[in-house]
This record gives C-alpha cells, structure tokens and sequence, in this order.
C-alpha cells in the first residue's frame, strides 16, 4: 500500500502527523488552480482513498497570504479563444458526457491531454475536477479548508468541495464566485455546492454578484464552519482535523456519503449540467474579449485584476460583456 505523504507532487507539499495529512498548494506566483494542481489533487485523493494511515486531510495554501486565489485562466484560454461557434448548453452536455465516458478508458486522458490541443486540455481538466471533488465527497478521510487567502472561483469551488471550511480572519483572504466578472458561470461546483448550502435565492445573490465576499460576510451567510486568528489557523484546522480522524473510517464514509448523495438532485447530475453550461457561455465571442482583457489587466497589476483593482469588473464597465 502507497502512502499518500510519500508522493512526490509538482504543486502541494505534503506532511503528515498522526493521522492528519496537512496539503499545501504551492503554485507560484499568485496560487492559481492551475492544470498540474487539479492533476496533483486528483493523485492525492486517490492514494489517501487506499492509505488507512490517513483520516483527514487539512488543504491550505503554501505561500505567504494565498490559498488558492482562482482557476489558472491560461488553462481556460485554449478552450475560450478557439474559433469555435457558440455551442448551447443543450448541446455541450451530451458531448461532455460522450468525453468523459471516453475519458473513463485507461490512458485516454493523458493521450487526449498531450496531443488534443487547447480544448483536449480543458475537457482533461474538467474531468479530473469532477472526479477528484467526488470523491473528496465519497472518502473515508475528512478534508478540511484552512483558508489563509484569496479562494475565488476555482479556489472557491475547491474550497467548498471540502467538508470544513475554517478561514484567517484578516482582510486579505476573500471568497466567492467571481464568473460573472469574466463573463462565464462556475464550471467546477460553484452552482451546485452553494445551492445545497445557502439555498436557491441566496446562491443566486452570490453568483450572478460576483463580487468577492470578506471573512465575515462569507462566515454571515454559512459559507464557513470557523473563523480563526491568522497566527492560529492552521494549528485549530489541525487540531480538528486530529480530532475528526480518530472516527471510524467506515462511518465517516457512509455518513458523507449520505449527506452528500442522499438528496433528490443527484450531485454528480448537477455538475454535468453546471460544466455543460460554462463551456456554451465559453464560446461566446465576449468570453474571448474578457479572456484578453483579463491578461492586459494581470500585466499591468502583477495579479488578478478580481483582487487588485474589481471594481470596473464588477460594475461590467472594463469591457463589453453583452454584445456577442
């Protein structure tokens, strides 16, 4: 049996004690959720799934003042900027459905990812995501968020896909489903998971704002379990974590299982149709037009422009986001 301490991974340093594996995500500059992190997370989740060693894991974020600030938008760009039409969403979900089957047969996703181009890769990475945050779900270890910094969009959505949610209060970490400002909806769990959380209406305020939420204002609507001094965040993640994985693994699966699988709207279902839709509002010609402006924006403030200068983001003035 491997071990899931000893991996030896491009983008999360790993370290165990006792039962608690600590994960930090260390994928500098700026901790974007980049392709090789999704690919590290999908190995790290499926080896702690055989390694009885473990019985949570504390994922936060391995430099100074970052968690996982949002998805790498490199990784988006090959799929975004292809000259493609625009492809509803009523179209795209049975061709994701058709590449994920595909992507089921053994060696397909490497092959489709090193030789399918831009497009083979964000289908690779949507795979491996829902994969990886399924079975984050389905496992016998808890997996704990501290989160000591920006979690947007992807992060956030890596974020909720984790059992506990403990956040630094401090001014620098911010949550939330930014899409909107780039002109796209989540792809990686937003929709669904702030559903089963906060409820229909509130999901919507969130998503359809955009706008990064503070510490207090995430921990107000139930978006965090705790809120934690900076300098003790992640020994009290640990701690819990400590604590939680001295329970039987056994029931520690069966009891996610049902909380997560057990309602009427099948988890695994939702997120079809939630990626379904962020590839149809992917090919929309003012996707492209925010995919550059968001580059110019990154250049010229050396980081995101969703923490370092929101506002005309938010207020949909820094480009056209209307006109096809």
């Amino acid at each position: 049996m491997s071990r899931a301490a000893d991996l030896r991974l491009e983008t999360i340093d790993l370290t165990q004690d006792g039962r608690v594996l600590t994960a930090r995500a260390v994928a500098p500059p700026l901790n974007f959720v980049t392709t090789e992190f999704v690919r590290d997370l999908d190995r790290l989740t499926a080896t702690v799934d055989t390694d009885d060693t473990v019985g949570a894991v504390v994922l936060t974020g391995g430099l100074p003042g970052r968690f996982l600030t949002h998805a790498d938008p490199s990784a988006l760009t090959g799929m975004i900027e292809l000259p493609h039409p625009f492809v509803p969403a009523r179209v795209a979900a049975p061709l994701l459905r058709a590449a994920s089957a595909a992507l089921r047969i053994p060696g397909a996703t490497a092959a489709v990812e090193r030789f399918g181009g831009g497009l083979g890769v964000g289908l690779v990475w949507g795979h491996r995501w829902k994969r990886t945050t399924l079975r984050m779900n389905r496992s016998h270890a808890v997996y704990l968020a501290a989160i000591n910094g920006p979690a947007l969009g992807g992060g956030h959505e890596i974020a909720l896909a984790c059992d506990l949610r403990y956040a630094a209060d401090a001014e620098h970490v911010k949550l939330g489903q930014i899409e909107t400002m780039a002109n796209l909806i989540p792809g990686g769990g937003g929709t669904q998971r702030l559903t089963r959380l906060l409820g229909a209406a509130a999901a919507l305020e969130v998503t359809l704002e955009g706008a990064p939420l503070s510490v207090a204002e995430a921990h107000r609507l139930g978006l965090l379990h705790r809120v934690v001094a900076e300098d003790q965040l992640l020994a009290e993640a640990q701690a819990t974590a400590a604590r939680l994985a001295a329970r039987n693994p056994v029931v520690v699966a069966e009891l996610k299982r049902a909380v997560y699988f057990g309602t009427d709207t099948r988890l695994s279902r939702g997120l079809d149709r939630e990626q379904a839709g962020f590839v149809s509002v992917g090919t929309t010609a003012a996707a492209a037009r925010t995919t550059r402006a968001f580059f110019d924006d990154l250049a010229r403030l050396g980081d995101t422009p969703f923490l370092a200068d929101p506002k005309p983001w938010l207020d949909g003035t820094r480009v056209d986001q209307v006109s096809r």
